[in-house]
């Protein structure tokens, strides 16, 4: 589990490099420097923690880089430096050692420190350079920040911006999540080499867009709404690389599209009912923690399904054919796991007849 975590997160890290470059061309160095900064400090807050717990440290352990960068790249490029180091320590602290190690997490560490600073930091996570405005690596910003495409849907207004702006990143917004078709991209080429689950992530989107379809936020047509509610927000880029974390993925297939489908609705509660931004990070965190009860969910089913349904239609098909006589005492299959303190049941139909009953010196009560 473990090597394969690493490659999957040393593959995601390949394509995020493309978000980077496309940042500094569009948004400036200093988000370069935001991305380096927070990968720094998630590093050796992870040494630390390391050095106080006593453990060995990876230095290029790829999941530690891979939050880190995720971290930077969920904040604005405007952000202080000062905030950029505390989410990605937060990151570490929080969502990698508080739990034991990688393999132990429980919620996405990159969504763990994003929400904490929206809720207690929105000014510097929640404001954005307008496109075409270079945000200076020291020294004053002389434009106007400005709110990104998800406030104005959570106000009931169309945003500003038009579908291919939207598309191509010429919009406000976090670092690494307004690049729809690169995203989208990387999404297809992560599902191809099996590096990212198609089930989670299909679910997840297809579940927002239903529900945008018919629940329009704003005064436009559904198909519109379809669109803002996909491209908006953090919803793109976190299913594509967070939703889909190793350690966090339910194991079977059905139980991944259980898993995208409730992420999707939850991202959506969120998003129609909630009074800030960010309600696919927040709705990551609950839905990432019940991963595990995907998967028992899906197995008890399959295992109901196979036990009864199956031998009922069986022995259905077998009394229809005459093959069994149906008799008023029969007993019924109980799960194992169920079996307290019930005699052991084989599960089969039994005839209890007359001659069988005189063989044990039963009368026809069955007294002795």
């Amino acid at each position: 589990m473990a090597d394969n975590a690493t490659k999957s997160y040393g593959e995601r890290l390949v394509f995020m490099m493309t978000l980077v470059v496309l940042s500094a061309f569009l948004q400036g160095i200093r988000a370069v420097v935001v991305c380096i900064l927070s990968v720094a400090a998630a590093m050796a807050a992870d040494a630390l923690c390391c050095l106080i717990r006593k453990i060995p440290w990876e230095p290029k352990d790829t999941a530690v880089i891979f939050w880190g960068l995720s971290a930077g790249m969920l904040m604005p490029v405007s952000a202080s430096f000062w905030a950029v180091i505390l989410s990605a320590v937060l990151c570490i602290i929080v969502g990698k050692h508080f739990f034991g190690a990688s393999d132990s997490i429980v919620f996405c560490p990159p969504a763990i420190s994003a929400a904490f600073m929206i809720i207690c930091y929105p000014a510097q996570m929640l404001y954005f350079p307008k496109f075409g405005e270079i945000y200076p690596i020291f020294g004053e910003y002389d434009g106007l920040l400005t709110r990104s495409a998800e406030y104005s849907l959570e106000l009931g207004y169309t945003p500003a911006e038009n579908i291919w702006d939207t598309l191509l990143g010429f919009a406000a917004g976090p670092i690494g999540t307004v690049y729809g078709i690169v995203i989208i991209v990387c999404g297809i080429c992560l599902a191809i080499r099996k590096k990212n689950s198609p089930a989670a992530m299909i679910s997840c989107l297809a579940t927002v867009g239903v529900l945008a379809f018919f629940f329009p936020r704003a005064n436009y047509e559904a198909w519109n709404s379809v669109f803002y509610e996909l491209s908006s927000g953090y919803l793109l880029f976190g299913t594509v690389f967070l939703c889909a974390e190793p350690y966090c993925m339910p194991q079977k297939t059905s139980a991944r599209v259980v898993y995208g489908v409730v992420l999707g609705y939850v991202t959506m509660m969120f998003r129609i009912f909630g009074k800030t931004e960010g309600g696919f990070l927040f709705a990551l965190l609950i839905v990432s923690a019940l991963s595990d009860s995907f998967d028992r969910l899906v197995e008890n089913i399959e295992y109901w399904r196979k036990t009864y349904f199956a031998s009922f239609e069986k022995n259905k098909t077998r009394v229809q054919r005459g093959e069994v006589k149906l008799s008023d005492t029969q007993e019924i299959v109980i799960p194992k796991k169920f079996r307290y303190n019930t005699p052991p049941i084989d599960g089969e139909i039994k005839k209890h007849s007359k001659r069988r009953r005189r063989n044990r010196g039963e009368d026809y009560d069955g007294k002795q």
